[in-house]
């Protein structure tokens, strides 16, 4: 929590940190208060906190505390449940001598009833992975089960504690650790040396193949195998079944494993088994990436392509979008489908940090992903969790919103992002919505900005940068509505013709408050109220989603005995719609040539149609428009496509309507709506349905 506040200059509010960390505002104010007194004890300004905005790090502390961290001692720090859970793991599995519950209780820094009650929460979610912890009295404790298994639950440990720590400052954090005695020497080679080393190797790798990991991933890569290389010393090997053996040896991955095992061997005096090569493929084929220049057309390598497509179909059609870069998406999305195939396969599913925000910012993305991933679960045979349902939706999400024209450009930009393809593009589409009157010229990682000589007005960056020609802003992947409002008044200066947003100043406050009251320190006084107002004053600009009954009104709903045909249908459902100016004439036609090329996939559930073609075919404004036909009509030749309610929707971009949309889909959902709906003694009737299924929240 104090490395969260450390990283902003701005307030941070009670319900990020709930958010963040999984906790309730009880231990938020619980932590916040062990915080206080570690900084005090240290000599440090604590925490302060303004009711209704949140809680800021002193200036004074932030620029302290990194070199406090170094002379960390072990009764100062406080590890979190997850963070006990994790290292005693780690600790667990990877230790060469035996291990007692007082080593456990030096380790984690509790008492012996909370080690053993941790111990026990461990050996649970250790059955999780098909281990169990045994005990002997000369032995102590150890966990028993398949050396993959073992590993599996390793990389699970180490992604807990790398889920909440910029890499870049991992090793230092690590670096504290083992000086408090958390995580002692019988991993002596986890130095900063040993990881730039192992790092290298892995880049090397990838050269070989023209692939291109993310920042993030490198770096967690490397740390693994410093682990797996430290059992494979202690004699700890995996095995793989021959028929595996030699699916991940036709792949061009198992090349750049190849060299990395080899460089590994001798990085560390040891010969690696080419198991442990096919082990290395398989992260390989499981990690995120940014391209990747060959790829093998194996069968499951095929089928992953299929599957692809058809989730981009289910997509298009629950969401009644269409994607105007078709095969630039399908190409991209095939490559996190494919590492996301094999993280699932193989147990090495990670936290998605940005799970939460996904869900609550990009609800109807969110949800639309998670009914359109049904090809993929149907290779794996098992559910897709939510985490990586959110990096999938943040793909979709990331290509709905693309400008039918291009601005006038008045600024440029570039973004560097070491967390991928998928957060980069949803941190393009935030700060587009910010600054429409900015370019982005280029979307980097780290290793490319290190290359990129190309001129821009200034950077957007989510890691501190060195050597930049361009004013440079830190931001998270995805912006809080708080963070939002302190880079709008970052980057205001910069941008030409900007007026500032009118506002009391900080010294008209001053002078206030001086006309009654005596001020200690009037400097400090005037900063605080500058901070606030910076934090407060800004109104962050808000995507404001239509409800079902703001798009479809009365005037839209029309209810008739029958139709002459499909087409008729649609025209005639049309009609309030042109009457009105949301669509021109070319739509309908639009519409009618989409099913006579693909059939009737309009049809979403039992008598439900929606009909809908791509905004550039005339969409004036978002709109939706309902006819009811008592009696059906044939939308094909099977009877489940007689459709009773036909629904036209005329969306201007990929996103606007996607919150009616899926009030629609709440509504229709229960057979006994369809019913009503269909059978309703007038539109009135309609109407008053739909209200019920509408929010604008």
């Amino acid at each position: 929590m104090l490395a969260l506040l450390q990283e902003t200059e701005d307030y941070v509010p009670v319900q990020e940190l709930m958010n963040a960390f999984h906790i309730s505002k009880r231990t938020v104010y619980y932590d916040m208060s062990k915080i206080n007194d570690w900084l005090r004890d240290n000599r440090l300004p604590p925490v302060e906190y303004v009711r209704g905005t949140g809680f800021l790090l002193p200036e004074k502390s932030r620029k302290q505390l990194p070199g406090k961290a170094k002379e960390i001692q072990p009764n100062h720090y406080y590890l979190s449940r997850n963070e006990r859970k994790a290292w005693l793991g780690l600790h667990l599995i990877s230790r060469a001598k035996p291990m007692f519950l007082h080593d456990m209780e030096q380790l984690l820094q509790v008492s012996r009833g909370t080690a053993h009650s941790e111990l026990k929460a461990l050996r649970e979610e250790l059955a999780g992975f098909g281990l169990h912890v045994k005990f002997q009295r000369k032995q102590g404790y150890t966990v028993q089960g398949n050396e993959k298994d073992q590993r599996t639950a390793l990389s699970h440990f180490l992604s807990e504690l790398l889920s909440h720590i910029s890499w870049k400052d991992f090793v230092s954090q690590v670096q504290g650790l083992v000086n408090a005695n958390l995580y002692k020497s019988h991993i002596p080679s986890f130095r900063e040396e040993q990881l730039s080393a192992v790092y290298d190797i892995i880049a090397s790798g990838e050269r070989t193949i023209g692939m291109e990991l993310t920042d993030e991933t490198i770096v967690e890569l490397a740390v693994r195998l410093i682990f797996y290389t430290n059992r494979i010393i202690q004699g700890k090997t995996v095995s793989m079944d021959r028929d595996e053996r030699e699916a991940l040896q036709a792949t061009p991955q198992f090349k750049a494993a190849l060299d990395i095992s080899q460089k590994l061997g001798e990085l560390f005096e040891i010969q690696l088994p080419e198991d442990e090569a096919c082990y290395i493929t398989v992260h390989l084929l499981a990690a995120k990436v940014n391209k990747m220049e060959d790829e093998s057309d194996d069968l499951e390598t095929m089928r992953l392509r299929k599957a692809t497509g058809r989730m981009i179909d289910t997509f298009e059609r629950l969401g009644c979008v269409y994607f105007q870069q078709r095969e630039a998406l399908e190409k991209q999305l095939f490559l996190h489908v494919k590492s996301a195939y094999y993280r699932i396969k193989y147990g090495l599913a990670k936290e998605n940090p940005l799970t939460d925000t996904m869900k609550d910012k990009y609800r109807e993305i969110f949800e639309l992903t998670k009914k359109s991933v049904h090809p993929l679960q149907e290779l794996l045979h098992k559910p897709i969790d939510e985490h990586e349902i959110a990096y999938l939706s943040m793909h979709f999400g990331g290509w709905l919103r693309r400008e039918q024209t291009e601005p006038a450009p008045r600024k440029s930009a570039a973004i560097v992002c070491v967390n991928g393809v998928s957060a980069s593009r949803i941190l393009k589409i935030q700060l587009e919505q910010l600054f429409p009157a900015v370019d982005i010229e280029a979307i980097l990682s780290l290793r490319d900005y290190e290359a990129f000589d190309k001129p821009v007005d200034f950077i957007f960056s989510t890691v501190p940068l060195t050597g930049a020609n361009a004013p440079v802003f830190i931001v998270n992947a995805i912006l809080s509505d708080t963070e939002k409002a302190h880079l709008l008044n970052q980057v205001h200066p910069y941008l030409d013709g900007g007026n500032a947003m009118p506002g009391p100043s900080a010294q008209t406050i001053v002078d206030i408050v001086k006309k009654h009251a005596t001020i200690g320190d009037e400097n400090d006084l005037h900063e605080d109220i500058q901070r606030y107002l910076t934090a407060a004053r800004t109104q962050t600009p808000e995507d404001r989603k239509p409800a079902l009954q703001d798009l479809l009104p009365l005037s839209r709903i029309a209810a008739v005995d029958k139709a002459e045909d499909w087409r008729s249908a649609i025209r005639l459902a049309a009609e309030p719609l042109l009457n009105e100016g949301c669509i021109i004439r070319p739509y309908v036609q639009a519409m009618i040539g989409k099913i006579e090329e693909r059939g009737p996939y309009i049809v979403v559930a039992p008598g439900v149609a929606i009909a809908h073609a791509r905004p550039e075919d005339g969409v004036v404004r978002v709109s939706m428009a309902l006819l009811c036909i008592r009696r059906g009509v044939a939308f094909g030749s099977d009877p489940k496509h007689r459709v009773c309610l036909l629904f036209v929707l005329a969306s201007s971009d990929g996103e606007t309507h996607l919150k009616a949309l899926s009030q629609l889909t709440a509504m229709l959902r229960e057979d006994k709506n369809r019913d009503r709906l269909a059978n309703a003694a007038d539109e009135s009737e309609i109407f008053r349905m739909i209200r019920q299924y509408s929010t604008t929240s």
